[in-house]
């Protein structure tokens, strides 16, 4: 009899997966070990180094998804291990109140958070993207409407404390100004609309709860087949306890011609650092060409602002990817004009970033 019920259970749950996603995945990677490092130029160190990190996490980093997906529930956990250290940086379940049409989203939106209105330059590796405007971070419930096939989507995200540290409790007031929005339309082959305002702590004001709220706008375009094309602007700072105020602007495309892409991004900035207005600017443009079982590349980055004396930043890096393993090795070469003899720095990654 017992083993009858348990063989029913067991069918019970195959039967209900059936009409359910379900996936676990595993990733050994976004793991960097320098082969090796060193210095040019006068006064530059002659020493060789080689060690983990620089570009990514400075020990070798495993990744843990599950996700599950029924027609009324769902369940989505992101676990990172560091060395010996496991953070569960994102842990959130999912009641669908109105399937296809109406969800709530209830836990953890951490280091990676909710980014259904955030986008990033389409850069293999380095991606741009303008601080992370239109993330949704942190812990809370994000209430998302998005009818089905209208090409529409609507969030708000009611922000609270990390439930994990003492004093997360807060007023209403406080909690509220925390209130991340946004909200996107697609018309198919032709553009899509993002708006909205989130929030974040300001690293200087106390207590916790006192924070800055960005407003951000882009534009996408989707006409042009095989291009990848947008515009974002953010502009925060009004509501700090002091006047400043930052706007900050990217516009970032990609051109598949296959097998070869070329892809750019340009950023300016007009940000207050210290009661002192900076304006910034940077270029990124990086090409490939895939030739199947590996991938040559360049890319490079230049950027400077109007401080004195300040330069022009440079890192040109030449590289391979070996497809197969989603390996990338490279040469990266970075310097400045801001010294009359300048030290230039070098080295030579392998990065890794592979999984199932």
């Amino acid at each position: 009899m017992k083993k009858a019920v348990v063989l029913g259970m067991i069918l019970l749950a195959l039967g209900t997966l059936a009409y359910a996603d379900a996936s676990i995945g595993f990733g050994w990677g976004r793991t960097t070990f320098t082969v090796a490092a060193g210095q040019t130029g006068t006064g530059a160190s002659t020493d060789i180094l080689s060690g983990w990190g620089i570009d990514f996490p400075t020990a070798p980093r495993e990744n843990l998804d599950i996700a599950y997906s029924g027609d009324h529930t769902g369940f989505h956990f992101t676990g990172y291990l560091d060395g010996t250290v496991l953070s569960w940086v994102g842990i959130y379940g999912t009641l669908k109140l109105m399937p296809d049409m109406f969800s709530v989203l209830i836990g953890r939106f951490d280091n990676d958070g909710w980014d259904s209105f955030r986008k990033t330059s389409p850069h293999p590796i380095r991606d741009v993207n303008n601080g992370n405007v239109g993330r949704f971070n942190g812990y809370g419930v994000i209430a998302v409407l998005a009818p089905k096939d209208s090409g529409f989507e609507a969030a708000v995200m009611y922000k609270t404390g990390d439930p994990t540290a003492t004093g997360s409790f807060a007023t209403i007031s406080q909690t509220s100004v925390n209130t991340n929005v946004g909200a996107s339309y697609t018309v198919p082959n032709m553009v899509k609309i993002v708006a909205g305002s989130t929030s974040g702590t300001d690293p200087v004001a106390k207590p916790m709860y006192v924070t800055h709220r960005d407003i951000f706008g882009r534009v996408e375009l989707l006409m042009v087949p095989n291009l990848t094309l947008w515009a974002d602007v953010k502009y925060d700072g009004f509501d700090l306890p002091t006047a400043v105020s930052n706007i900050n602007a990217e516009l970032a495309g990609a051109y598949d011609m296959k097998p070869l892409t070329i892809v750019l991004a340009a950023v300016y900035g007009s940000n207050d650092v210290a009661g002192t207005k900076v304006n910034g600017w940077g270029v990124v443009p990086e090409v490939y060409y895939d030739m199947g079982a590996f991938t040559l590349g360049l890319y490079a980055n230049v950027n400077a602002t109007d401080i004195a004396n300040s330069g022009i930043n440079y890192t040109v890096e030449p590289y391979v990817k070996l497809n197969d393993f989603n390996t990338r090795i490279s040469f990266v070469y970075s310097g400045s004009s801001a010294n009359p003899a300048p030290v230039s720095n070098w080295r030579i990654p392998v990065m890794i970033d592979w999984g199932f």
